[in-house]
């Protein structure tokens, strides 16, 4: 799967809860590993909220990235209009 596959992919909770979508990601370039990605919520306002999703928290992937945490407990690196 392409990396390019994951920016703009939904992201839920464990309990189906929507986090928000990915919109950029951290790589490993010796390993060429994903070690987390980047969420952000509220794409159209000016309060715009990004966390990140370490890979340990990913329970599966697919149409949705499903995490394994509730959204409560994901950690916000961000808020405002500006970019992480």
């Amino acid at each position: 799967m392409k990396a390019s596959n994951f920016l703009g992919t939904g992201v839920l909770d464990k309990n189906a809860l929507k986090v928000g979508k990915v919109v950029d990601m951290f790589v490993e370039p010796e390993k060429g590993l994903i070690n987390s990605i980047i969420v952000s919520k509220g794409e159209l306002g000016l309060r715009k909220e990004h966390f990140i999703i370490k890979t340990e928290e990913i329970e599966s992937l697919g149409d949705y990235i499903i995490l394994n945490i509730e959204k409560s407990q994901v950690e916000v690196v961000g808020e405002g209009s500006e970019t992480v």
